[in-house]
């Protein structure tokens, strides 16, 4: 998954130059009254965005940049679960088998 959101973002950030480049050599006028203002449109292209990727960065919850951190710290906490659990069973099993061993034991020392 993070391949293909890798492949999709270098694709975005790639037509987003060429639109940049195509478009460096155009220009507009915005005149008003008191001012006249000569822009790049490749340069507003380029810049607005940067600014909503910003924009998007600083908007998104803070849950999805940690979530898979915690996802990864709840099945590492799972697995040590599961592994303590099997120990544990282990543990029990060998128990019983010394409890049938020296009941084995006992009656065959009885008998004779």
């Amino acid at each position: 998954m993070k391949l293909i959101r890798t492949i999709f973002s270098f694709a975005i950030l790639i037509f987003v130059i060429l639109i940049f480049f195509m478009n460096i050599s155009n220009t507009i006028t915005l005149e008003t009254k008191f001012i006249s203002l000569k822009a790049n449109v490749g340069f507003l292209i380029l810049s607005c965005s940067i600014l909503s990727s910003l924009a998007t960065l600083l908007l998104m919850p803070k849950g999805l940049f940690l979530n898979s951190d915690i996802n990864k710290l709840k099945k590492q906490h799972e697995k040590s679960k599961l592994n303590h659990e099997i120990e544990s069973d282990k543990v029990k099993q060998l128990e019983a088998k010394v409890n049938t061993l020296e009941e084995a034991l006992r009656t065959v020392t009885q008998r004779k």
